[in-house]
């Protein structure tokens, strides 16, 4: 272990208590529309933000309207020319849907409408209205209200009406509309730089109230909630407006640039500012609740601290800016996936392979030893091989603890059991121990007498306390499948199930044998990894390759159930929760509806350690990005899915409006060539969703699509089709488009043409063929004196390394001399410079052989020798023993990704593949 990591230990030690999930902030912000974003915007400046009936977000900027669509938008542009180089001709200042996709927009310039068709926005009322639109409303008759800075427009959709507030000053700042809230059916309330005014919108009478609080300077934006209106100041204030008491009121005060924007949702008031970026206000306690400032920490900071528009939709913020840096999105940290963290001791960066909760102490388990730590006092304690001066811990990659007679059994990978103390920190021998030295250990089951049983890699061990006998039962004394027992289990019906490496059997305690007479012989021969029953009785087997066995409980039906599963539990409600490899699925207990999490707050499940289920009903998941605490009482929104957009033969050919799941467009034989691209309404980060696709009429089965957001198909036969696109096994966000290629009734008028000039042709090539000689040959080897001269060139850079052939293979040789003598590769964390340091060589001079002589990067050098592991760890049937993932890790990859990556580069094949091949051999 690295010296930092023992002076953070140390540190550790002195900590007091905390909370034990504390995080760094409530949300997670990332950006939308700039250049580092994956969604780019035509125009980064977002003035303007609004979310349509379907859920789609829309932002108007300084030349555009742009419907955001995932990771591209729909993009409306405006069909008058720009005139002047004014940097933001159209200015968008407000965006509605007065009926159903029916938008306007207001400009600097005036107001705008829609035009799906062609994309565009035109200009509507130019004789009326050809100045500055600053808010835009409609009531519940649909009566669209237009605030300008000449008063307020109000149109039924027949005839446009104009109210001018003080009609003896035209350029009064009482004729300028800042913004509109609805009050009932017949009237809305108008803000304008002084005040409000109460509008009846059939007679047009008005009644104005002036704003006497004198630290606010002008008005600039409100929002109503109830009877009251928060009204944003050039000041910074917030005040009020008693709508029942006709009266203003100081609110809010903290702040003292101007509030450029406000919004309202469930008790929270959303502020955007000039100069200070965004607060979130609790309007109950008139407190902050969070707030977000400019900085340079992604995820962390926002763009800019002048911000122009904000949003509150669902818990999420939108926010725009003004300096053309595009927008935020701030997502609520998810408070029902939580990274168990205390004090300063994160488990981010620890890949946890297993986890015990006991009454005084949590057990973290890594691949480098095992923490605990005291929930009371916070206290925290490491534990690893070197820091064991008894010896009686063999092995850092902890599999699973168990709490046993007064002390916690630690099971490990190759280095068999140890009996922990925490309270004194040691360890002690026990019968148990001895008995278990070098195996696996996956885990421990006690029964109703009180015996303790183990699962191992080379058998089924039992621990009679009262006795302290210890026996062993394998392949060759009890009859089980296999010697490698992964997983057991004791059902409601009195059955021992043991899975092993060869297959599934029932365990006799009594008589110390096993029986595979009651399953299907199918099902005997597959590699069991965990056993699990529900609350109804169903049994789960989880296959070691990942597939999920289910049988009912009088074992008269089985079948395969078609999720990947490397672990499994039942949470209180009646879900069964799924480890996935890039994040879980929960399951209803009819197993009929599926919800997938994906990666959330980096939670990565491992496939080795189960789900833990804890007293007070929580799950705990070991990930290979910490520890993590799943809430399964919380209520899941799901998001739908959207078809966006419909191409043909690489052209636009209808959006979303068009795109009907309940008809079928008709396209001719040659519009054959088709691409769909779609969205999920829930806005989530294009890599943390996972997709299902699926063509009715070509394709059976569904595939898995991630982080990509369109599907091409090309060549279609005539036919008729349906594309269906979900969330990954979610039935309920399932979106669809169906179409019929036409057939194409002129083939048989081209096919006799093409027989006809095949025939021609071929009579011309038969009259004309001619004997060509073969009789020269191609000598097997150049004369020596042609040979190529092999020449080794190094582009001349400031860091270029002159070195002879000879001194080159003289550091060569010494590098893969240390590869293999020292395995040095096995070291996950194996740097260039202690390599370099290793073989006596400066590091310069090691990147220069990597770069110029050897013409591999380091790392790739490295993961050759691993996956070369990899594969000598499967000619010895290690993959019969242990997972991918951990036979992996004990090659010296820290991860799958990278494990499978390498495999793939050097060998042309996924390592399952690879195993397939070489099993059939």
């Amino acid at each position: 272990m690295s010296l930092g990591k023992h002076i953070l230990i140390l540190v550790m030690l002195f900590i007091g208590a905390f909370n034990a999930f504390a995080s760094d902030n409530d949300y997670i912000i990332y950006s939308i529309g700039n250049e580092e974003a994956n969604c780019k915007f035509e125009d980064n400046r977002v003035n303007c933000i609004y979310k349509d009936s379907d859920g789609f977000i829309w932002v108007g900027t300084g030349t555009t309207v742009e419907r955001i669509n995932g990771k591209y938008t729909s993009l409306y542009t405006f069909a008058e020319k720009q005139v002047g180089i004014t940097p933001s001709p159209f200015l968008v200042n407000a965006l509605i849907e007065n009926h159903k996709h029916d938008f306007w927009v207001g400009t600097i310039q005036g107001l705008f409408r829609m035009n799906h068709e062609k994309r565009i926005l035109e200009r509507v009322f130019t004789e009326e209205i050809n100045f500055s639109v600053q808010a835009l409303e409609k009531d519940e008759e649909n009566r669209l209200y237009i605030g300008t800075v000449n008063g307020l427009y109000i149109y039924d959709g027949k005839k446009l009406r104009h109210i001018i507030i003080d009609e003896k000053n035209i350029l009064s700042d009482n004729n300028r509309i800042l913004d509109i809230a609805i009050y009932n059916h017949s009237s809305v309330w108008l803000l304008t730089p002084n005040g409000v005014v109460i509008c009846d919108a059939q007679s047009g009478s008005l009644k104005q109230y002036r704003c006497t609080l004198s630290s606010c300077g002008q008005l600039k934006c409100l929002v109503k909630v109830d009877d009251t209106l928060y009204i944003g100041t050039e000041k910074g204030n917030i005040i009020t407006f008693n709508l029942l008491h006709l009266n203003f009121a100081p609110y809010w005060n903290e702040i003292k640039v101007p509030i450029s924007n406000l919004t309202y949702e469930k008790d929270v008031l959303g502020v955007a500012t000039s100069g200070q970026g965004i607060f979130l206000l609790s309007l109950n306690e008139r407190k902050i609740i969070y707030s977000a400032t400019y900085g340079r920490e992604t995820e962390q900071d926002l763009l800019s601290n002048n911000i122009s528009s904000i949003l509150l939709s669902q818990g999420d913020i939108w926010c725009g800016t003004g300096y053309y840096l595009g927008m935020n999105i701030l997502r609520k940290k998810n408070e029902s996936f939580k990274r168990y963290d205390k004090g300063i001791f994160k488990t981010k960066d620890i890949a946890v392979r297993s986890f015990l909760p006991t009454r005084e102490y949590s057990f973290i388990g890594t691949r480098e030893g095992f923490y605990y730590v005291h929930e009371a006092t916070g206290k925290i304690q490491y534990i690893d091989v070197r820091g064991d001066k008894t010896g009686n811990l063999r092995s850092n990659l902890i599999f699973s603890f168990h709490e046993y007679e007064g002390y916690i059994l630690v099971g490990t990978c190759g280095g068999g059991l140890s009996a922990f103390t925490p309270q004194t920190a040691t360890f002690k021998e026990t019968p148990l121990t001895r008995a278990c030295v070098s195996n696996d250990i996956f885990m421990f089951l006690e029964d109703e007498n009180g015996k303790l049983w183990l699962a191992t890699s080379d058998g089924l061990y039992s621990y009679d306390r009262q006795t302290q006998t210890v026996r062993e039962y394998n392949a060759s004394n009890s009859g089980m499948p296999g010697n490698i027992v992964y997983g057991i289990y004791l059902d409601s019906a009195k059955r021992f199930w043991v899975g092993t490496d060869k297959g599934l059997a029932v365990f006799d305690s009594q008589t110390g044998k096993c029986s595979q007479d009651m399953l299907p012989e199918v099902y005997c021969k597959e590699a069991i990894r965990y056993i699990y029953e529900g609350r109804d009785g169903t049994l789960f087997f989880c296959q070691l390759n990942n597939r999920l066995l289910v049988a009912d409980k009088s074992l008269n039906h089985f079948h395969h159930l078609s999720p990947l599963c490397p672990n499994f539990i039942q949470d209180d409600q009646g879900f069964y929760w799924l480890g996935q490899w890039d994040g879980l699925l929960r399951i209803d207990e009819n197993l009929n509806r599926y919800t997938f999490f994906p990666s959330i707050n980096d939670l990565n499940t491992n496939a080795g350690p189960p789900i833990l289920k804890d007293k007070n009903g929580m799950l705990w998941i070991c990930g290979v990005k910490g520890l993590f605490m799943v809430n399964p009482r919380t209520d899941f929104i799901p998001s739908p899915v959207q078809i966006t957009e419909m191409q043909i033969n690489g052209n636009f050919y209808a959006d979303d409006y068009k795109l009907k799941s309940d008809s079928t467009l008709y396209l001719k034989s040659n519009e054959n060539t088709i691409t769909f691209r779609f969205a999920s309404l829930g806005y989530e980060k294009p890599k943390l969703i996972k997709y299902e696709y699926m063509l009715q009429g070509k394709d059976s089965t569904w595939t898995v699509l991630t982080n990509e957001d369109k599907v091409s198909y090309f060549d279609l036969p005539a036919g008729e089709y349906v594309f269906q696109i979900r969330k990954f096994l979610d039935s309920d966000s399932i979106d669809q488009v169906s179409f019929k290629i036409r057939t194409n009734r002129s083939w048989m008028a081209y096919a006799g043409i093409i027989i006809i000039i095949i025939v021609i042709v071929s009579l011309f090539v038969f009259k004309n063929k001619k004997t060509v000689s073969v009789n020269a040959t191609v000598p097997d080897k150049l004369p020596e004196d042609s040979q190529p001269e092999k020449k080794v060139t190094i582009q001349p850079t400031e860091s270029y390394v002159k070195l002879s052939e000879k001194e080159a293979s003289e550091v060569i040789d010494a590098l893969k001399k240390y590869m293999q003598e020292q395995q040095a590769y096995l070291n996950v964390d194996l740097k260039q410079s202690e390599v370099a340091v290793a073989i006596g060589y400066p590091t310069y001079l090691l990147s220069a052989i990597f770069t110029h002589y050897l013409k591999i990067g380091y790392y790739d050098f490295v993961n050759s020798y691993r996956v070369e592991q990899f594969k000598q760890s499967v000619s010895e049937g290690k993959h019969k023993k242990y997972t991918l993932v951990t036979l992996a890790e004990k090659c010296g990859f820290k991860s799958k990704a990278s494990f499978f990556r390498a495999f793939k580069k050097f060998t042309g094949t996924t390592p399952n593949e690879y195993i397939q091949q070489f099993d059939k051999e």
